[in-house]
């Protein structure tokens, strides 16, 4: 496989995973907007639990989407490197960033969307 091959396989790779990236987002948002009306609402026991589990889901789906863009980022990028292609060097360089693609910060970040969430359900009014 050539360079080119590589790195177009990997792009589309990246084109699912953002369309998931993208669903992700807006489930993020409906997260925050369930997790706000319960809190400005009388709302039930069972409609904190429903909610804080359904921001699990999501938070967990996410953190998912980020590990298998991690994941596409990091094989295509050791095939790169044993082909001796330039692309590939410049690629390891992201790959070993904590903020890369399933790296550390998006890891932490969709915890901190996860406790946000669960702080807005669960605090007092």
């Amino acid at each position: 496989m050539t360079e080119y091959e590589v790195l177009n396989l990997m792009y589309l790779g990246f084109v699912q995973n953002g369309m998931f990236f993208v669903a992700m987002t807006l489930m993020t948002w409906l997260g925050f907007r369930m997790a706000n009306n319960v809190y400005n609402s009388d709302a039930d026991m069972s409609a904190k639990v429903f909610t804080s589990i359904f921001c699990l889901f999501v938070a967990f789906f996410f953190y998912t989407t980020n590990q298998i863009g991690g994941s596409i980022l990091t094989s295509y990028t050791s095939q790169l490197v044993e082909m001796g292609a330039d692309s590939g060097l410049r690629l390891k360089a992201i790959v070993d960033s904590p903020a890369a693609a399933g790296g550390s910060i998006q890891t932490a970040f969709t915890l901190f969307i996860l406790v946000f969430q669960l702080a807005i359900v669960w605090k007092k009014k």
